[in-house]
């Protein structure tokens, strides 16, 4: 999940941000979240959504922040401080027919799931990979739905040292569907490239 981070903020460190006010905003946001201001980003991300109520995105943005930074947080009342709070905008959210919002579920409860693997794996492991079959369904060219429900039973089949062949053709598929992909939204998601090309090498 480190890796997707850093995907996130290579591709936002390499935009160039328009003028108006949603855009300004959310490049502010995102220079905030790139500087590790993490409660500074969340805090405009919010803003701006409240002032964008008919725009997703400022609301998984906030979310995207919360549960990327519980990944790398080591402070575990921080950490679980920052999952509940991304997972509470994702509930207050009806969102449930968006493809990216899937994903971004998948991944913060994933994140809730690592921090005790032993205990929550069993539990949260087949909603995590639901989330991502609905993503798919709902969305088949989306590349991230299909890259995270490829690294996830990757992660899960090395773990119990089962063949990993099927998932790394998934992941060879997603790498395919990004070089396709085309934002037409501002801010739209499209992270995750760079994550798919490593996999390939690692699968390999």
């Amino acid at each position: 999940m480190k890796s997707i981070l850093i995907t996130i903020i290579c591709f936002i460190s390499s935009c160039t941000f328009a003028q108006g006010n949603f855009e300004k905003s959310m490049g502010q946001a995102m220079n905030l979240w790139q500087s590790g201001e993490i409660q500074q980003a969340t805090a405009l991300l919010e803003r701006i959504a409240q002032a964008e109520k008919d725009n997703w995105i400022p609301a998984y943005y906030q979310a995207m922040v919360l549960t990327t930074a519980s990944f790398r947080e080591k402070n575990k009342e921080t950490q679980a401080k920052y999952i509940q709070s991304a997972e509470d905008i994702l509930n207050n959210t009806a969102q449930d027919n968006n493809s990216e919002w899937l994903v971004l579920r998948a991944m913060n409860k994933t994140a809730l799931m690592i921090t005790d693997p032993m205990t929550k794996a069993k539990e949260l492991s087949p909603s995590i990979i639901g989330l991502y079959k609905k993503a798919i369904a709902i969305s088949p060219n989306n590349p991230r739905a299909v890259l995270g429900l490829a690294e996830f039973q990757l992660n899960a089949k090395k773990y119990f040292n089962q063949d990993t062949s099927k998932e790394c053709e998934d992941v060879k598929k997603a790498l395919s569907l990004f070089n396709e992909e085309k934002a037409t939204v501002p801010f739209a998601p499209s992270w995750g490239k760079d994550r798919a090309e490593q996999l390939v090498k690692e699968c390999k």
